[in-house]
């Protein structure tokens, strides 16, 4: 099966090489592959590291975007692909050998198995060699409930599942069903743009598929300002969907508002004792994060995954309830 490769890129200068350089070296005998770096106007040099793979690899293709948000330049990478199966990673990520092949043979076989599937994903944890242990207790908070709900970024499930929704950083789609669907929605930019083109193709009838052997190391967010921003962003995004498909209300997205709400009514407290129950959130959380890294082996982290848990919480329903409010958020 052969397959376009699609890696949107802005400003991504030091992590770029490492991430071509993972994908030339995929271990792929089922078909042809292409690389394709979508870039949105990076000023830092990216553009010309790309140059110097495209010259020595063949299959390595460079295209500008006319904006530089997420949902253009993918569509700008899609829009120039050859082949009828597009997988997406982004420019601060890396492959392991296998990545490709993996998700190929399960798209393969779950087709096969239902024609109605458009796409099969895996998670993204830290590279191995990370030593940040910032970044580290990120990779340890995504993968429970409390720091993921019901996404499945960064969890390690034992076995495919089926999924209302895949991480584009590793994915493999079928082309024909994101073209059916007019593929990513430049209206939204960098907010939410993953989750909409996923709510639009299971809307469509298509499904998608969770595989647990696919992933793919990723750089995340390495301070706490970086992760409070980006968690913001998340929650702000969630509440543009929320307004545009009513249908997508669920409790998870519910809970955010009322942990807000909790905690606000901390601020009660002179008024009455009840209020101090929301302060029992706080112990609970430690404990939380303590069982979790205990359950990961990495007991050394407790402190930075409660540090991570607040700031997701916090992050998250804040932007949520902004987005919610704001009515130029739409």
């Amino acid at each position: 099966m052969d397959v376009s490769v699609i890696v949107p890129c802005l400003n991504e200068a030091a992590r770029i090489e490492g991430c071509l350089q993972s994908l030339i070296g995929q271990d792929y005998s089922a078909g042809a592959y292409e690389m394709i770096v979508a870039d949105g106007g990076s000023t830092d040099g990216s553009r010309e590291r790309v140059k110097v793979f495209e010259k020595l690899h063949p299959n390595v293709h460079l295209v500008t975007a006319e904006k530089p948000d997420t949902a253009s330049v993918r569509n700008a990478g899609i829009q120039v692909s050859r082949y009828a199966h597009i997988a997406l990673i982004d420019a601060d990520c890396q492959a392991p050998r296998e990545w490709l092949g993996t998700l190929v043979s399960h798209y393969q076989a779950a087709k096969a198995r239902d024609g109605w599937i458009a796409g099969v994903g895996g998670s993204n944890i830290p590279p191995p060699e990370e030593t940040n242990r910032f970044v580290l207790a990120i990779g340890v908070a995504l993968d429970s409930y409390l720091g993921s709900f019901t996404s499945i970024q960064g969890r390690r499930y034992p076995r495919p599942m089926p999924v209302s929704s895949l991480s584009t950083v590793n994915v493999l789609y079928h082309k024909k069903a994101l073209l059916e669907i007019a593929c990513f929605d430049e209206s939204l930019g960098c907010e939410a743009e993953d989750a909409d083109i996923n709510f639009r193709l299971t809307r469509a009838g298509y499904k998608l598929l969770f595989i647990p052997q696919a992933y793919v190391w990723h750089h995340m967010r390495p301070t706490p300002k970086t992760w409070l921003k980006n968690m913001f962003r998340y929650g702000k995004g969630r509440a543009r969907l929320l307004k545009r498909y009513p249908r997508m209300w669920g409790l998870c997205y519910v809970l955010p508002l009322l942990f807000l709400g909790a905690m606000l009514s901390i601020l009660l407290i002179p008024f009455g004792k009840i209020f101090f129950l929301s302060l029992g959130y706080f112990p609970a959380l430690l404990g939380y994060a303590m069982w979790q890294s205990i359950r990961k082996r990495s007991i050394f982290l407790v402190f930075h995954v409660f540090v991570v848990y607040l700031i997701q919480h916090f992050g998250y329903a804040a932007g949520e309830m902004y987005g919610l409010m704001n009515p130029r958020v739409k």
